[in-house]
């Protein structure tokens, strides 16, 4: 078992208790703009790299999918996406895999993935596997951290947890980066321990898809809700400052 999958398998029931509210991110910012980003998704086939406990497998699959994979390294992590979506009739189909390499020789129509590329670290190998996996003239649309929000994660050094004067940007840096998750941080049920993901500059990921045959449809860098400027300023002026997403639309030509 990689240390990825450990970790991830550690930090499942964590993951989804910081990430499922209302409030988070996810729900606020990332997602409403991915829904004016995807293509219809009626009758199509779509598979989710990375799907984590399956909120946006679920929420995809909504949008009308006619069949709907959720992949993802983690059994903890998948365990949970089963079991939302025995309780709620889900007809998703969740499967393991290490998305760092090829695992199926099914194609779909779409394929969408979120924040799951800076745990990649040949990013060359990510969309030619993506390029692979999606039907001509197929859609992927891609929520990534955004290249100047990794490059403030601390730049690895072994084991040692990073202190807080080490979150600085380092852009041109491509070194491994080691921090504690903010689920972890601040959960008690849980012992603080290291992730590792790599930092990828905006020109990495243009030449990984160029180099992949993908063409780049539309990019997006989602603003948070307007309602933060009054509710929750500083909230919304670190958004402002450090954005955390930046979401692809490629296209596999005819």
């Amino acid at each position: 078992m990689s240390e990825t999958e450990q970790n991830w398998d550690k930090m499942a029931l964590a993951y989804e208790d910081f990430t499922s509210g209302t409030d988070s991110y996810s729900c606020q910012i990332e997602w409403p703009c991915i829904q004016k980003m995807l293509p219809p998704l009626s009758g199509k086939t779509v598979i989710d790299l990375g799907c984590g406990t399956g909120r946006f497998t679920f929420w995809l699959e909504k949008e009308g999918a006619r069949r709907m994979v959720g992949a993802d390294i983690a059994d903890n992590m998948l365990s949970i996406a089963q079991k939302k979506a025995q309780e709620t009739g889900s007809r998703a189909v969740f499967m393991k895999a290490d998305i760092s390499a090829p695992f199926t020789d099914e194609k779909f129509d779409v394929l969408f993935s979120s924040t799951v590329t800076h745990y990649i670290q040949d990013l060359n190998a990510l969309f030619r596997l993506i390029h692979g996996m999606l039907n001509q003239e197929g859609v992927a649309v891609l929520s990534v951290m955004h290249p100047v929000y990794t490059a403030q994660y601390p730049i690895r050094h072994d084991s040692v947890f990073p202190t807080d004067d080490e979150w600085t940007i380092r852009y041109l840096d491509r070194r491994e980066r080691a921090y504690i998750q903010p689920w972890i941080e601040y959960n008690d049920s849980i012992d603080n321990f290291l992730s590792r993901s790599y930092h990828h500059t905006f020109s990495d990921y243009g030449n990984a898809i160029i180099g992949a045959g993908l063409e780049i449809v539309e990019m997006q860098e989602p603003l948070p809700p307007e309602e933060w400027k009054e509710k929750n300023p500083e909230r919304y002026d670190g958004f402002i400052e450090t954005p955390s997403f930046l979401i692809l639309k490629l296209k596999k030509p005819a």
